[in-house]
């Protein structure tokens, strides 16, 4: 956990949030930011890593991005929604490169990278919510 205060609004049950994205610096902001809202967090840098981390600890919910290398988000998605331990937990899929939805594939919510937090955060909180 971060050395910050919580955040007036954190969770105090701390869900776990699983981030995927090949990038170091979203996953490092990620997990300030999620840490300070009160959520556990833990990432991985593609799908493979998502799922063997999956595996081991189940999250609340999964976020992942659309472009990385080895497993992508769309086959991670794909994958996720196939297993059955892992399909009822919700998946938001992000991405910077795709100019619109890909209503193929079964993500809960979509984002159009840069994701506003504020609206991420709420998302996720609606989706866990709604999980109950």
């Amino acid at each position: 956990m971060s050395d910050f205060p919580a955040h007036p609004d954190a969770h105090p049950d701390g869900k776990l949030i699983l981030v995927v994205d090949d990038e170091f610096d979203v996953l490092s902001a990620y997990t300030m930011l999620f840490e300070y809202r009160g959520y556990r967090v833990r990432t991985a840098g593609n799908g493979e890593e998502a799922l063997a981390m999956a595996a081991r600890e189940r999250p609340d919910i999964v976020i992942s991005d659309y472009m990385m290398p080895v497993m992508d988000g769309a086959q991670l998605c794909l994958l996720w929604r196939a297993d059955p331990d892992l399909r009822h937990i919700p998946f938001i899929l992000a991405s910077a490169g795709l100019l619109r939805r890909d209503e193929t594939l079964p993500y809960d919510t979509f984002f159009r990278k840069p994701v506003p937090f504020e609206a991420l955060v709420a998302e996720i909180a609606r989706l866990i919510a709604a999980r109950k």
